[in-house]
């Protein structure tokens, strides 16, 4: 079992070979001055990608904004941390998104805008970039099929759960670096949700995420997100 004190970052010492691991908290109140906060983690697991490797992150929900709070913050915390390592560290980003019953409607125009930094990095012959970004919808049958079986006395044809059939995983691993987090991508849950998470730099353990995302990333059920130029085209 994984052992690690609260004063992070910590030391793994039950293999032979240590790895320095940390936990995280939001919303930064939590940590108290001292700690890691959460989003900071997300950027610095990010930004650790080696120039050329690869980023890879899964997440139920992304938005570049809050969602719940009365006063809407834009948020571009984690997409700019993206963009700059497609710039600087010409790094392959893949990023995986739950679409489910209850996908937030506007989660496709931030995503498209973010794509765009494929045109951006490419846009002048000046560019020394060569980096990308993808993006597709993890798409879990039956995810429309959630809810009530009844409603008022009328079937619904649903047949699973409500709040079900959906990839609830929230985590990124770099070429050395994985962080496996509790919270949706979402400035809400960094700012004015309660939530801890783990990081570490164990080879095993980044092997494993990038195992597990790449299954995810090819199977029938992952969609391309279309760029904003893909959809004009298409539209055209």
């Amino acid at each position: 079992m994984f052992q690690m004190a609260i004063e992070t970052p910590g030391s793994n010492n039950s293999s032979l070979h240590p790895h320095f691991g940390y936990l995280s908290f939001a919303p930064p109140e939590l940590s108290f001055g001292k700690y890691l906060t959460d989003e900071q983690a997300w950027v610095d697991t990010i930004k650790s990608v080696g120039i050329g490797a690869s980023v890879r992150i899964s997440t139920m929900d992304w938005l570049g904004q809050s969602q719940y709070t009365n006063q809407t913050v834009y948020w571009s915390t984690l997409s700019s941390a993206v963009s700059e390592v497609i710039f600087s560290k010409h790094a392959e980003v893949k990023i995986l998104v739950a679409y489910w019953a209850h996908y937030i409607n506007n989660t496709d125009q931030y995503l498209k805008s973010l794509l765009y930094s494929n045109t951006l990095c490419s846009s002048s012959k000046y560019n020394k970039c060569s980096g990308k970004v993808e993006i597709k919808y993890y798409m879990v049958p039956g995810f429309n099929l959630t809810g009530p079986a009844n409603l008022n006395g009328t079937s619904t044809g649903n047949i699973y759960p409500g709040f079900t059939r959906v990839n609830h995983g929230k985590y990124t691993v770099s070429d050395v670096r994985a962080h496996i987090g509790t919270s949706n991508l979402i400035w809400d849950y960094f700012y004015t949700t309660a939530g801890v998470s783990f990081g570490t730099y164990n080879p095993a353990i980044i092997l494993q995420l990038q195992e597990i995302f790449d299954a995810d990333w090819n199977s029938p059920y992952a969609v391309p997100v279309e760029s904003l130029e893909e959809a004009r085209a298409y539209s055209s």
